[in-house]
């Protein structure tokens, strides 16, 4: 389950990337599509980052899916870039 402030953070990163390079933005979807396929699979082999929160990266891309789980339902919180500091929330 995608929260809905993951949702918009992942459309404002296809958009920015689209507007610098048109099929950029694209190519950023699949990439994320890709790992939160990847994630759903195994969720439970990424290690807990900090407190609940697991973290993945996106291939080819500086941004990390921040999630969590809770049975076998995934809960992605953020779509964040690699190089912003990390928030004490979501842990480094």
């Amino acid at each position: 389950m995608i929260r809905p402030a993951a949702q918009a953070e992942a459309a404002e990163i296809h958009d920015w990337y689209e507007a610098r390079s048109k099929g950029l933005g694209g190519r950023f979807a699949d990439a994320l599509e890709d790992c939160l396929r990847s994630i759903q699979r195994n969720p439970a082999g990424l290690p807990i980052r900090k407190g609940k929160f697991r973290h993945d990266l996106v291939a080819r891309f500086p941004y990390r899916v921040v999630f969590t789980v809770d049975g076998d339902t995934v809960f992605v919180y953020q779509i964040r870039h690699t190089s912003r500091r990390p928030s004490k929330r979501f842990g480094p």
